[in-house]
């Protein structure tokens, strides 16, 4: 109750549990009504072992609807069960093309005067036409000019603090971007409980804007489906920050994030990730790489390049894997390892420390034993530990699709699969990790954590 009254469950959710609630005493009204009809007489007459035939099926369908409402009512089964089950009550379904064909330019402006007008006709509007006519509407709220987009309309949002009460839902394939530098184009999220930018479009791209988010619970960003382009904007977030979701694209460049309770970056499972010159400070965590699920073809592919990662309370970058495989001794104490004739990749060596395996191998051993950068707190870092930093992150995730690969080729051949289809191992080899700068992160540059 007081979660929904304080905003902190997404709307869908909501409107999910008052309609089951709703069901849940209508159905009782009538199991009640019914129960009294029944005569208080030991008679076994027809009509009433109809009425309890009727009252144990009411009482049968009130008791899953019961279910359903604890599913919501449990903090942690509504987080694991009702926010997975329900993600898809918040999303807007994708439109597509416009029934005339033509592509809208929707102006955002909370005044629109003669200079700003000839300003965007000289930037934005003359060079968009290329000779041929197309319909602009304005707007006073960013959230109503990105619900009235179709498919390849763009969306102009001029210098203002807009503040924005729901959550951006993008399904369909638009531009998004900001008159301005980030910080003159501020879009603020107003209540708790929905995410604020949510992104299911084929193609979207966002760029020159800040997003604000206060007191919230879900992320600032969420990439569901479909690529993502998010350059040149800054997020300053409450919860976790940006999550890559299992099949989704993300590429993010020249963008500045800071302040999630949570993980900066949230990567799942068989999704694309490509961060080239961010700023990731100030979050519990830096990075979060999740590597739940045990098929090789779901290791998200990972590119990152030139981001500085500094003063995270926890790890610049985290890997979470199972147990599982620290438990089975692939690794000599020391060895090099090839990686690619198997995997369709461009051949690469990995060499692996003999601290990070014995990590691996006794679980036990906390991930700060064989932390890369002992000395970050010290105030000018070698570049040598930068360089450290990165062949520690990419060494950890080769070696992780390494034994993921050995793992399925050995559930193929208890099957009787004698020969595996090498494209399911390949995923055009999705370490790419160069140039990024760890600075003053609590516990280290790099770290996995066993579950």
């Amino acid at each position: 109750y007081y979660d929904i009254l304080e905003d902190r469950v997404p709307s869908g959710l909501v409107a999910e549990y008052y309609n089951l609630l709703s069901r849940c005493e209508e159905k009782y009204k009538e199991f009640t009504d019914l129960r009294n009809t029944i005569s208080n007489s030991d008679s076994e007459s027809e009509l009433d072992n109809i009425s309890m035939v009727e009252g144990l099926k009411m009482y049968e369908d009130m008791e899953t609807l019961k279910r359903k409402l604890k599913l919501i009512e449990n903090p942690l089964l509504r987080y694991v069960l009702g926010y997975q089950a329900h993600s898809s009550l918040q999303i807007n379904k994708p439109k597509g093309l416009r029934p005339t064909g033509e592509k809208v330019i929707h102006i955002v402006s909370i005044s629109m005067t003669v200079s700003l007008l000839q300003s965007l006709m000289r930037d934005k509007l003359y060079p968009a036409s290329s000779n041929r006519e197309f319909e602009i509407q304005f707007y006073s709220d960013p959230l109503a000019a990105v619900n009235a987009c179709y498919e390849g309309d763009t969306v102009v949002i001029c210098p203002g603090h807009y503040s924005v009460n729901g959550f951006l839902s993008i399904a369909d394939s638009i531009v998004l971007e900001g008159y301005g530098l980030p910080d003159d184009v501020v879009i603020e999220k107003q209540g708790k409980g929905d995410t604020f930018i949510d992104c299911i479009g084929a193609t979207v791209n966002v760029s020159n804007m800040k997003f604000v988010q206060h007191d919230a619970v879900e992320g600032i960003l969420c990439v569901r489906q479909g690529k993502t382009v998010m350059e040149n904007c800054v997020f300053q977030c409450e919860t976790t920050g940006v999550t890559v979701r299992t099949p989704a694209e993300l590429y993010m460049k020249n963008c500045d994030l800071y302040g999630a309770k949570g993980a900066g970056v949230e990567i799942y499972p068989g999704s694309t990730c490509r961060l080239t010159g961010n700023g990731i400070h100030h979050c519990k965590e830096g990075i979060l790489i999740k590597d739940f699920i045990d098929e090789v073809y779901d290791i998200p592919r990972i590119t990152m390049t030139n981001n500085v990662i500094h003063n995270n309370e926890g790890y610049g970058v985290i890997l979470v894997k199972p147990r599982f495989f620290s438990e089975i001794n692939w690794f000599k104490p020391r060895f090099t390892e090839t990686v690619g004739e198997s995997d369709s990749v461009e051949e690469q060596k990995v060499e692996v420390n003999p601290s990070t395996e014995a990590t691996k191998a006794f679980p036990g051993i906390e991930a700060e034993e064989y932390n890369t950068d002992r000395d970050e707190q010290a105030a000018c870092i070698d570049p040598s530990q930068q360089i450290e930093g990165n062949d520690a992150i990419t060494s950890e995730l080769v070696a992780a699709s390494a034994k993921k690969s050995q793992v399925y080729k050995k559930r193929l051949s208890e099957l009787g699969v004698t020969k595996s289809d090498d494209n399911l191992m390949s995923q055009e080899m999705f370490v790419s990790i160069l140039g990024n700068q760890f600075k003053r992160n609590g516990k280290g540059s790099f770290g996995t954590f066993f579950y």
